[in-house]
C-alpha cells in the first residue's frame, strides 16, 4: 500500500537538467521559474505500460495475483496496451483451452478483463495482422469487446507495420479490418499507425483517411536504437534531439489538423531489443524517463505505454516491473520514473526556466513542481511557483549512482508486492518562492498548497 502524509494538494514542478523556455524571475543563484501560460495537459493515463501478446495467452494478467496488481495500481489507473511483435505472430483461437503463450484463447481474454478491473486500467487491444485474417481478427475483437467492456479503450491492428507494408498496402489491409470488426463491433475505435522511429511521413495521409473510420488515438513506437549501442551519456543526451522531436512535433500537427483525440507513444522505452544491462534498468533510466515524458506533454500528447513484461525473443532489460516468469520480483528505473510523474498528479503542464545550473530542467504540471538534475554536482534552487503557496513537501528520486538500482522516492523502494511507504521533507514556502536541494543525478518533486 502507499501511504502518504496529508499535506499537499496543489503545486508540483518537474526539473530535469535541461532547460525550459519560460519567463525567468530575478534571483541570486541557480533557479527555477515556472510559465504562467498552459503549453500541454498531464491526465489520469499518461504514465501506462505495453507488453507482448503473448502475455495474454500465458496468464501473466491475472486479478489473483494481489502483487502485481498492486504494483499497476501505484501508477493507476491509466494505459495498457497490448501489442508488440508477437502480437502478428500470436494467433486467436476460439475454441482454445487458454493458458498457452502460442495463441489467444476466450479464457486468456476473459482473465484479462477481470485484472484489468482489478486495476482499472484501459487496454488497448492488438489485433494479429500480419498472419492473420480479417474474419478471425472480428471474431477476436468481438470477443474482446463484450469481455472488457468499458475496460476497451481502442483496437491495435498491426504491430509496426513499416517494417512489412507500405502506406498504401497497410491502408488497404486495415480499412479490410476495420470493416469487418465494424459488422461485429459497430462503434469499435481504433489506435494507429504504430508505425517505428522517422515514419511520421505515414501519419498525414493515414489520418487523413481514417479519422471518419474510428479513429481516437494517433500512435507511433519510439526508441534510442538498439539495445548495443546503450550508454548512459547517451541515453540522458537524447530526449528532445534528432527523430525522436521530428516525430513528436509531426504527432502534435497531425492530431490538431484532423482533430483526432489523442496521441500516445504507444510502445517506447530507452534501447530496443529488450534494452542495456546497466543503463536501461537503473536510476539513469528513471531520470531519462522523465524527461522523455516532458517532451510528449509539451507538444500535447496523451501519454506513454512503457514497453516491458517478459518476452520469449530476448530480457527485457528495461522493463519497468522486473519479473521471474510470470512472477513479479521488483521495479527498475523507468517505473521510479512513471512514478514520481504519477505522484506529480494531472492537470495543466507548464515550462520552466532554469538559471545558474547546468544539466536540469524544469516544467510544472498543474501547480506542482518536479526537479530532475542529472549533472555531478547537488543543486539547491530557488523555486519561483505560478502561485502563492504556504506549505511544501520534497520527494526526492535518487539512487547512490546513475549506474544503481537501488532506487528510492522520499526515502522508500517500491518492492515486489507493490509496497511503497515515502516520508517526504517539509519545505517552507514564502509566497511564490521556495528552496529545495536536488542531489547530483536525482530528481525532486515539490508539491504546495
Amino acid at each position: 500500500m502507499i501511504r502518504f502524509p496529508a499535506l499537499l494538494g496543489s503545486v508540483a514542478l518537474a526539473v530535469t537538467c535541461l532547460a525550459a523556455p519560460a519567463a525567468q524571475a530575478a534571483t541570486d543563484g541557480p533557479a527555477v521559474t515556472v510559465a504562467q501560460a498552459a503549453s500541454g495537459h498531464v491526465g489520469q493515463e499518461f504514465a501506462g505500460f505495453s507488453y507482448e501478446k503473448d502475455r495474454v495467452g500465458a496468464g501473466m494478467f491475472d486479478a489473483a495475483d494481489t502483487d502485481l496488481v498492486r504494483l499497476f495500481r501505484l501508477l493507476g489507473p491509466s494505459s495498457l496496451r497490448i501489442g508488440g511483435n508477437l502480437v502478428d505472430m500470436t494467433p486467436w483461437n476460439p475454441a482454445g483451452a487458454g493458458g498457452s503463450p502460442t495463441e489467444v484463447a476466450p479464457a486468456d481474454v476473459v482473465k484479462l478483463a477481470g485484472f484489468a478491473r482489478a486495476t482499472g486500467w484501459k487496454v488497448i487491444y492488438g489485433l494479429n495482422l500480419k498472419t492473420n485474417t480479417a474474419e478471425s481478427a472480428a471474431d477476436e475483437a468481438a470477443f474482446a469487446a463484450r469481455t472488457l467492456g468499458r475496460s476497451l479503450e481502442a483496437f491495435e491492428i498491426g504491430n509496426e507495420p513499416n517494417f512489412y507494408r507500405t502506406e498504401a498496402a497497410y491502408e488497404a489491409s486495415y480499412e479490410s479490418y476495420v470493416a469487418a470488426i465494424k459488422a461485429k463491433v459497430p462503434n469499435a475505435v481504433f489506435e494507429g499507425p504504430g508505425v517505428t522511429n522517422g515514419q511520421n511521413a505515414w501519419l498525414a495521409p493515414f489520418t487523413a483517411k481514417e479519422k471518419s473510420n474510428g479513429l481516437r488515438i494517433l500512435s507511433m513506437h519510439s526508441y534510442i536504437g538498439d539495445q548495443t549501442t546503450g550508454t548512459i551519456p547517451g541515453m540522458l543526451a537524447s530526449n528532445g534531439k534528432g527523430y525522436e522531436e521530428k516525430d513528436e512535433t509531426a504527432l502534435q500537427t497531425t492530431k490538431a489538423a484532423d482533430d483526432i483525440p489523442q496521441w500516445r507513444m504507444s510502445e517506447a522505452n530507452s534501447y530496443y531489443h529488450g534494452g542495456t544491462a546497466g543503463v536501461s534498468n537503473v536510476q539513469a533510466a528513471s531520470l531519462w524517463s522523465l524527461d522523455f515524458m516532458y517532451g510528449i506533454a509539451a507538444h500535447n500528447g496523451d501519454g506513454v505505454n512503457f514497453h516491458g513484461g517478459t518476452s520469449t525473443q530476448w530480457p527485457l532489460n528495461y522493463s519497468p516491473i522486473k519479473y521471474d516468469g510470470l512472477k513479479p520480483v521488483g521495479v527498475q528505473g523507468v517505473f521510479y520514473g512513471e512514478l514520481l510523474w504519477t505522484l506529480a498528479g494531472t492537470g495543466a503542464l507548464h515550462a520552466a526556466t532554469v538559471t545558474g545550473a547546468s544539466d536540469v530542467t524544469a516544467w510544472g504540471i498543474g501547480n506542482n513542481v518536479i526537479v530532475n538534475n542529472k549533472g555531478t554536482s547537488a543543486q539547491t534552487l530557488t523555486v519561483n511557483l505560478r502561485s502563492a503557496a504556504v506549505l511544501g513537501t520534497e520527494y526526492v528520486l535518487t539512487a547512490p549512482s546513475l549506474d544503481s538500482t537501488a532506487i528510492t522516492i522520499a526515502g522508500s523502494g517500491v518492492d515486489a508486492k507493490g509496497s511503497f511507504h515515502p516520508a517526504p521533507k517539509l519545505v517552507r514556502v514564502h509566497g511564490h518562492t521556495a528552496t529545495i536541494t536536488v542531489p547530483a543525478g536525482s530528481a525532486a518533486l515539490l508539491k504546495t498548497r
